[in-house]
């Protein structure tokens, strides 16, 4: 009884530390975390695809007309007739503003009545000089009377020119009191009312000519080097669905002292004149000629701590982080152009992640 009592005794406190050994490795054997997976959805890939790609820039500016004038006063005079208004379509040589020709008459005849006078007066003074020469000649008369008759005639005649000038002006002051358009175009604002009294280079109407206009804009400093004569400008103007072009026809060869922005021009054709002078315009400016490569969105392009560029991939369903090198960027169409780094085909993730995701496994949501 003694014996087996002692067997029972040493076999339990046997299994007690085999127990406790087991319970002890236990707790000292590492665990092993399942590896960490990444769900992607088919709008955060895409794949890196070859295309040609413009460089464009977003610019601002105003329409004005190519070919406008302010029709002027030549003389002082009240209005008579204006003949047209904000709105109306003229053609050059048409009659648009009658001045009052009371004033202008009376000048013209009193030059005419001066030069009247003056040729009288240099028939007579030509007839004393032929009499004086005859006298001369049989020494009746002295040298200096004979010169002071040749000068009196001359300055007869010299005064009869005077006078036609004098008519000539005359006529022309009754002349401009009839105003006739310069140009074909459009009266875009009336000075003047009837009855008004203007004096001499009073700004009577203004007419512009829609058919060809101008594109006003400014190019930021860094893109100056870039605009050549002959781009092309799409843009958009408020209360219009259709996209309008134009073509840069003058840079302005001084930058803005405050921005050193740089004023340029394109022409606009307008020859169903639906756009009107003054409008706002927003557009994009192509710079360069196209280029064809491997193109990317710009929102997929990160940069480490070193600024330098890169890419996420996905390659046999992980993430790589590829070090590219970014080439021509459309601000427009938000696409860059990657001359190195991918591959046509490469799948480009689009989604923000963190830094440390590299190697990471993918999984594509269904």
């Amino acid at each position: 009884m003694l014996k087996n009592a002692f067997r029972l005794t040493v076999l339990a406190a046997a299994i007690l530390v085999g127990a406790c050994g087991q319970e002890a490795q236990n707790k000292t054997a590492p665990v092993v975390a399942a590896p960490a997976s990444l769900e992607l959805s088919a709008s955060d890939v895409m794949q890196a695809t070859e295309q040609s790609l413009q460089n464009m820039v977003a610019i601002t500016g105003q329409l004005q007309a190519y070919n406008y004038t302010t029709v002027q006063s030549e003389i002082n005079a009240s209005v008579a007739k204006v003949l047209v208004r904000e709105g109306e379509t003229v053609k050059k040589g048409q009659v648009i503003v009658q001045l009052a020709t009371q004033d202008a008459d009376s000048r013209l005849r009193q030059a005419e009545a001066a030069l009247a006078s003056a040729k009288a007066e240099s028939i007579l003074a030509n007839a004393i000089k032929e009499r004086n020469e005859q006298l001369h000649k049989d020494n009746y008369i002295s040298d200096i009377d004979y010169k002071r008759g040749l000068a009196e005639a001359a300055a007869r005649a010299e005064n009869v020119k005077a006078q036609m000038s004098l008519v000539e002006i005359a006529r022309k002051g009754l002349s401009n009191t009839v105003l006739i358009a310069p140009m074909n175009g459009i009266v875009s604002k009336r000075y003047v009312q009837v009855g008004q009294v203007v004096a001499m280079n009073s700004p009577l109407l203004d007419i512009v000519d829609l058919s060809q206009l101008e594109l006003v804009a400014t190019i930021t400093p860094q893109h100056v080097a870039a605009l050549k004569v002959g781009q092309e400008v799409e843009f958009n103007v408020q209360g219009f669905s259709q996209q309008f072009t134009g073509t840069v026809s003058r840079i302005n060869p001084v930058a803005d002292a405050g921005t050193r922005a740089v004023t340029f021009y394109a022409s606009v054709n307008n020859a169903q004149s639906l756009l009107k002078s003054g409008l706002f315009v927003q557009g994009n400016l192509a710079l360069g000629r196209s280029e064809q490569g491997l193109v990317v969105p710009l929102v997929a392009v990160r940069y480490d701590e070193n600024k330098q560029a890169y890419l996420w991939l996905v390659e046999q369903q992980k993430l790589v982080k590829r070090p590219i090198v970014l080439g021509m960027q459309d601000a427009k169409s938000g696409l860059v152009l990657i001359s190195q780094g991918i591959q046509a085909g490469d799948k480009i993730v689009l989604a923000q992640l963190n830094p440390q995701a590299a190697n990471m496994a993918v999984k594509m949501a269904e």
